[in-house]
């Protein structure tokens, strides 16, 4: 099979992808949620409630569902600013708008309405039942009491906890929070090195048991050590609460914000930083690769390609013209894979990232294994290259600059150089193949797509499909696929 034979209807079918319908993109239109709101919110609309911001915050589909979460604030005449937190559905075309039923007053509990202009049907948050652990993680005096406890477990016998202070630094209302701790101890024993802050996870399913039991397995390692990479030590995992809670990785910056800010720069100075980080981040995901451990469950590439075809499959309900847009590229892409075979499974991060890369004073630190599972080590380099492609294209779309002709080409070929340089770093230290892992990428260059349709991120729409386009193209450096 020749890869120009295949490009056009690789191209053709992907093409579809370009576009969000305007049903979709709308309620992510800036100004359109606020203009609705004052139109058909009652005491908007006569005055009795002054609209003094609205934001919506997420826009995401749920299997054939597209969920809202959105924030408003309000006031009353010459009253204090009011946060509204508001939850619902978006209603594709054909699907008939909710019956009108009497609700109580703006931003109480039980109001909701209907946006018919955006068709959003929307009610008043309450409380985050898939994540039952989560208000006494946030309040102080129940937090400290439940570190001193998990400390004193985790072999910290002489840790007295005194006071701490939780910070929410990343929360998905249904799914995940993260709460980092500033740690208040009583002057301890001389030599005592007591963790601080402290980090701790609740998740809606299991991804904080199999966190734990990755970062369990590594921490029995040489890699403890921190000298070939950094990790949080476990401390706690309570299965009841589904809680996770781990020690500190030290951070001056994630490897994500340096990325950013070298593209955004373009000079030679911050880029040869980001080329010097991004190697012994290769060492570094080599020693991972090399513990020896094994843990989780252990997918493979044709699971990754069956549950982009769920996604697309899904993302079809609603909008038809998507059924087999990623037909062709799947197709072409299993045709190599059954002549391409995998190396050896290893400790694998799975959701590796420049965001999970953190840095400081010349270190690498990794974290976040709530996916983490045993697999080739392909996974790992392709999504993360994947990634990096992804941040390099947005700061391009973010900059004014088009899209297109020499600003692109230059982007595309820069990407193409940083990636092969990750690549072969990795290779000085550890064998992989070059095929699987240009595989793994291109499917996660389709899922970076395939996230901008299921979360209506209508500014990566473009810029992630001319980076898959790319990546198929025989022409582009270190991104053809063989054929």
């Amino acid at each position: 099979m020749s890869v120009t034979a295949v490009d056009r209807s690789v191209f053709a079918a992907l093409e579809r992808f370009a576009v969000l319908p305007a049903w979709l993109s709308a309620t992510m239109e800036p100004g359109r949620l606020a203009a609705s709101l004052s139109r058909h919110v009652p005491e908007m609309a006569d005055g009795r409630l002054r609209l003094l911001g609205a934001s919506p915050d997420r826009l995401r589909a749920k299997g054939t569902e597209w969920h809202a979460h959105c924030r408003v604030t309000v006031a009353e005449p010459g009253g204090s600013p009011k946060e509204v937190v508001l939850v619902g559905r978006l209603l594709p075309p054909g699907e008939p708008a909710p019956h009108s039923t009497p609700a109580p007053a703006f931003g109480e509990p039980g109001w909701h309405g209907f946006l018919p202009d955006l068709r959003l049907a929307l009610g008043v948050q309450e409380a985050d039942e898939a994540l039952p652990a989560l208000p006494s993680l946030v309040d102080p005096g129940a937090a400290a009491t439940f570190l001193q406890r998990c400390l004193y477990d985790a072999g910290y016998t002489r840790a007295k906890v005194i006071g701490c202070a939780p910070e929410i630094v990343r929360y998905k209302p249904g799914s995940r929070c993260t709460i980092v701790y500033r740690m208040r101890y009583a002057d301890g024993h001389p030599g005592d090195a007591l963790p601080d802050p402290l980090v701790v996870k609740t998740h809606q399913g299991d991804k904080g048991a199999v966190a734990y039991e990755a970062m369990r397995a590594l921490w029995d390692t040489h890699l403890a050590t921190g000298e070939a990479v950094t990790l949080a030590e476990p401390l706690a995992y309570l299965p009841d609460e589904r809680v996770l809670v781990q020690g500190p990785v030290p951070e001056d910056r994630t490897l994500k914000e340096l990325a950013r800010a070298a593209f955004t720069d373009g000079g030679p100075a911050p880029l040869g930083q980001l080329r010097a980080e991004l190697d012994k981040t290769a060492v570094a995901l080599a020693a991972l690769h090399g513990s020896g451990v094994r843990y989780g469950r252990v997918p493979t590439w044709g699971e990754e390609v069956e549950e982009v075809r769920e996604v697309v499959a899904r993302l079809a309900g609603t909008v038809p013209d998507l059924a087999d847009a990623a037909e062709p590229m799947l197709r072409h892409l299993e045709a190599i894979d059954a002549t391409v075979a995998p190396d050896p499974p290893v400790s694998a991060h799975h959701d590796f990232r420049p965001a999970q890369v953190l840095l400081h004073q010349g270190r690498i630190g990794f974290i976040d294994f709530d996916g983490s599972c045993t697999a080739e080590p392909a996974l790992d380099l392709g999504r993360f290259r994947g990634k990096l492609r992804d941040i390099g294209i947005s700061a391009l779309a973010s900059s004014g600059q088009p899209l297109s002709g020499q600003p692109l080409a230059d982007r595309l070929e820069l990407l193409d150089d940083l990636c092969d340089g990750f690549l072969a770093a990795y290779q000085r230290h550890a064998p992989v193949s070059r095929d699987r892992v240009l595989l793994w990428e291109t499917v996660d260059l389709l899922t970076a797509v395939l996230h901008a349709w299921t979360k209506v991120r209508l500014a990566r729409v473009e810029a992630r499909l001319a980076v898959l386009l790319h990546a198929l193209r025989p022409e582009a450096r270190g991104a053809v696929l063989p054929a």
